[in-house]
């Protein structure tokens, strides 16, 4: 991962020596994670979250600007993001119910390299996602969820420039499976297998 990542940094300082403009500023927005488990009775239902992000646009080929503007464009950028998720599980024992339940905030630093291309007003966007930090705490209840993510994902999107104004539309997914860890109470009682997802649609401004 550390040896990845300092390839990319050098492709980055490679592509802004040689780029016709550079362009940075920043976006916020709306997000929302779905984490899909396997072989589990345990029920995730997400919350609506947020994210802050870093952004720079670094145009290597291109000509023109606003509507008869063309190109394609490297875009590193540092995403904060915060989501939630509230969980149940209820097991049955001898005709008794026993019902857990809780509340997780799960906060993320990731670091999308995306390729963009762009016609017009429109940009479409891929790339992958350098996941570098995670913090899962518990709000509330008694049942506690620690999924852990792989080190790179990927993201599509789509945007759409207004002035200096970027409207950006955004799916992001793992390459591989996560590992849960379900404790109850604090103690561990299952570990599964499950699939991370999210979405964003965020506004950004750039110089």
């Amino acid at each position: 991962m550390k040896k990845l990542l300092f390839v990319v940094c050098a492709l980055m300082v490679a592509a802004a020596a040689s780029a016709q403009r550079v362009e940075m500023g920043v976006r916020a927005g709306i997000s929302s994670q779905d984490l899909q488990l396997k072989a589990s009775d345990v029920m995730t239902e997400s919350k609506m979250g947020w994210h802050l992000a870093a952004v720079s646009r670094l145009r290597l080929v291109g000509f023109g600007d606003g509507l008869l503007g063309a190109g394609l464009f490297l875009q590193p950028e540092i995403v904060y993001s915060q989501n939630g998720y509230r969980m149940q599980e209820d097991r049955r024992s001898d005709d008794v119910v026993a019902r857990s339940s809780g509340r997780i905030r799960m906060q993320t630093v990731d670091i999308p390299v995306l390729l963009s291309l762009k016609v017009s007003i429109v940009r479409v966007q891929a790339g992958p996602v350098f996941n570098v930090l995670n913090n899962y705490s518990s709000v509330s209840g008694n049942l506690e969820l620690d999924p852990s993510r792989s080190s790179v994902g990927y993201a599509l999107g789509a945007s759409v420039d207004i002035g200096a104004f970027t409207l950006d539309g955004r799916y992001h997914g793992e390459f591989k499976e996560l590992k849960n860890s379900i404790r109850d109470g604090g103690t561990t009682v299952e570990s599964v297998r499950g699939s991370l997802s999210s979405w964003s649609l965020g506004l950004a401004i750039l110089f």
